[in-house]
């Protein structure tokens, strides 16, 4: 038998981590594969996943997974472990098992649940921030250091030099070849939402979570948009959560008269009839580029400046990060460039689309093949040495079993 093991941060939102999951898995589970998404969302039947067929993955939710081990007393990496292993079931000597994780909690863990089960980990490197308050990827450093030895690392060169930096410098050559993913998102599917969207002046949209450290100043520009064209309407098209929002988009709205917002909510798939409505999108990561593979025009946003970094395929060529051609501005600015000064008129599409799941899925499966075959893992101890953040452990737990203990004690009220 074959398992594939995903530990991850998070299946209930529509971002790009959870349609890559979903798209794979499927794929993987269609070929033989069983399949495992180890999580540590909040678990319970009344608040399903938006993306459905994350739905069977519920039950291997496991909350101290949202803590790094090192910051958990020993006898909840014990229980954790116990139960993850649980959950995967008896195995056999001769089965194949391969776990990936995705950032830096996910894959300490990761490693931890491999060494008992026999299994080959990988890192897949899909986050956008690699320092700073909450991360733990430079305390960690020697284990992504063992991995990296071991190529058992997958990013492309500019997440590993964003994982190394002040480390190492990585070339193209010290890589076996750059990790490519493909989330297919967007599905030419009726949708009264999409339908109902009226034609303004200008059809501007925002996909995302709202939580993106980027969405404030996107809405902010777009109000300034707005106002530096009075005579034009201006629409606001937004894919995701933006609730945490609401009270600027109003002020913005209560400053404009040609000014309005739609909340489109999370969608999944994305209809391709979407971009018919829209004049330009702009987004990050995957969201960029799964609107520009639908022939949309893509501003993109850098999660690390919260600027454009110019338009995707003509100023840019990253989805992420800047590269070397970004034109770096506000994004008030890419818009006066895009909508009214038609930038792109005249220039060459330079935008190359991702393979399909299918050939991303055998890429990717081909580039472990470059890595270490013996079945070493890192040294736990040193994995769990650090200092215990029980508040941290305290937060994640309450977190998730808040709504019951309400609703436990109402009833014993009544």
């Amino acid at each position: 038998m074959k398992y594939y093991i995903f530990v991850t941060s998070s299946i209930k939102g529509v971002g790009g981590n959870q349609c890559y999951i979903a798209a794979k898995a499927r794929y993987l589970e269609d070929n033989g594969w069983g399949i495992h998404v180890f999580n540590p969302t909040y678990h319970s039947k009344k608040i399903k996943c938006p993306i459905e067929y994350m739905n069977k993955y519920l039950d291997d939710t496991i909350e101290t997974l949202g803590v790094s081990p090192y910051k958990n007393p020993q006898i909840l990496v014990n229980w954790t472990l116990k139960k993850m292993v649980k959950r995967l079931g008896p195995v056999e000597t001769d089965d194949e098992i391969i776990v990936e994780s995705h950032d830096d909690t996910s894959s300490q863990w990761a490693e931890l649940f491999a060494s008992l089960v026999h299994a080959r980990h990988y890192i897949y490197l899909m986050t956008e921030v690699y320092r700073g308050k909450g991360k733990s990827y430079l305390e960690k450093m020697p284990f992504y250091e063992f991995k990296y030895q071991r190529k058992e690392i997958l990013g492309c060169l500019m997440t590993f030099n964003r994982l190394f930096e002040g480390i190492r410098t990585i070339s193209a050559n010290d890589i076996p070849g750059s990790l490519v993913l493909n989330e297919a998102p967007v599905q030419d599917i009726p949708n009264e939402k999409i339908c109902a969207i009226s034609r303004k002046d200008y059809n501007i949209c925002y996909i995302g979570r709202g939580t993106k450290p980027y969405v404030q100043n996107i809405i902010q520009d777009v109000g300034l948009f707005a106002k530096n064209h009075k005579n034009n309407t201006v629409q606001l098209l937004i894919v995701g959560d933006c609730a945490c929002h609401t009270n600027l988009i109003s002020n913005i709205i209560s400053d404009n008269d040609n000014f309005s917002c739609v909340e489109l909510g999370l969608l999944h798939p994305i209809p391709l009839s979407l971009y018919q409505k829209v004049d330009v999108v702009i987004a990050g990561s995957g969201s960029a580029r799964h609107s520009a593979e639908a022939g949309a025009l893509v501003i993109v946003a850098d999660p690390e400046t919260k600027l454009s970094n110019g338009l995707l395929g003509y100023e840019t060529l990253n989805s992420v990060f800047q590269d070397k051609d970004s034109v770096v501005s506000s994004f008030k600015d890419a818009l006066e460039r895009v909508l009214v000064d038609k930038c792109y008129i005249g220039k060459q599409n330079r935008f190359v689309p991702e393979p399909t799941v299918e050939e991303c899925t055998r890429r990717n499966l081909y580039l472990y093949s470059f890595s270490d075959r013996s079945f070493n893992y890192y040294d736990s101890k040193e994995l769990l040495k650090g200092r215990k953040d029980i508040f941290a452990v305290f937060r994640a737990l309450a977190n998730n079993y808040f709504p019951f203990i309400v609703s436990f004690l109402l009833r014993f009220k009544q």
